[in-house]
């Protein structure tokens, strides 16, 4: 009997089922705390996309109409709901650059709102599909992995045609300030722009292979220990007492002495067949000393029965 052999092939066993709970804990791990990770940053970015709204519905409604009772030639900046939204969030991005609200459009009256390549495509998607209401998202940047929040932003109100429609329309304070040729001929319901509020992840993403890893080294541990006793556990109830069996076994075939005992150590199906062995081998060494002898083997006796 090649117990060593017992010893490895538990011990492959052992560490296989290890290794493919490891990595499939882990994996499992890992995903629901990149989940857990986007749904955090998905809740910060609608709470902050409300402020943004928050305070451009604090413009259109207090500062707009104090404003407007202005001078005609005179263009006050603080008047547009999307300036006073953007420009609290400017002052935020200050000391966390991460944190960013713009309202780019493919046409913009100032081109500092002009949309960036990645800004036109989530714009061309919300032109492209008008029950299409918000994209979000991971998108990497140099320094920093963002969660993007966006909303489309749709020409609803007459309103907004009388700046946006045609140069002769627009306050002429306007077209000194910005001139004639951008942020004209929106028409009613159209897509002109989108409102892109993004938050940081890195962090928690980072945070979360950290706990990964901090798990896979507790389980490397658990398991270790767990190898070890198991092992040990193995050794003492299995494989020790079947070498001592199977030598034990091996010289009782070679003599006829039956006084050579067998080992009771070990689990209790060691001692089992340790008993059946010792009982065979007292069988065996009756009948071939009555072949000896020239008597005739006496037949095994049934139980319950003639």
């Amino acid at each position: 009997m090649q117990v060593p052999g017992v010893r490895r092939t538990v011990s492959r066993i052992l560490i296989s089922v290890f290794l493919v709970g490891l990595l499939a804990g882990l994996g499992g791990f890992y995903f629901l705390l990149q989940e857990r990770a986007l749904r955090q940053a998905a809740a910060e970015a609608r709470i902050l996309l409300s402020s943004a709204l928050a305070i451009r519905g604090y413009t259109a409604k207090n500062i707009f109409p104090k404003l407007s009772r202005l001078p005609a030639d005179e263009f006050h900046e603080e008047t547009v709901p999307s300036f006073g939204a953007q420009t609290v969030f400017r002052m935020v991005a200050s000391d966390y650059g991460a944190y960013t609200y713009r309202e780019p459009a493919l046409n913009p009256t100032s081109r500092a709102d002009l949309a960036t390549p990645f800004e036109v495509e989530l714009i061309q998607r919300f032109r492209a599909d008008p029950a299409l209401h918000e994209l979000s998202g991971v998108r990497p940047t140099e320094t920093d992995r963002l969660f993007y929040l966006a909303r489309p932003i749709r020409v609803t109100q007459e309103g907004c045609l009388t700046c946006h429609s045609t140069p002769d329309r627009a306050p002429p304070a306007m077209l000194a300030k910005y001139g004639s040729a951008n942020g004209f001929g929106w028409q009613m319901n159209e897509v002109v722009g989108a409102q892109v509020l993004t938050v940081p992840v890195t962090e928690g993403l980072k945070g979360s292979l950290e706990l990964v890893g901090m798990l896979g080294l507790g389980l490397a541990v658990i398991f270790g220990v767990a190898y070890v006793a198991l092992v040990l556990a193995l050794d003492t109830m299995v494989i020790r007492p079947l070498g001592a069996l199977s030598r034990a076994a091996e010289a009782a075939s070679q003599s006829h002495d039956t006084r050579l005992r067998l080992p009771r150590a070990g689990a209790s199906e060691i001692r089992s067949l340790s008993e059946a062995i010792e009982r065979l081998r007292t069988s065996l060494g009756k009948a071939l000393g009555q072949l000896g002898r020239g008597e005739r083997p006496a037949p095994p006796r049934r139980e319950g029965g003639a």
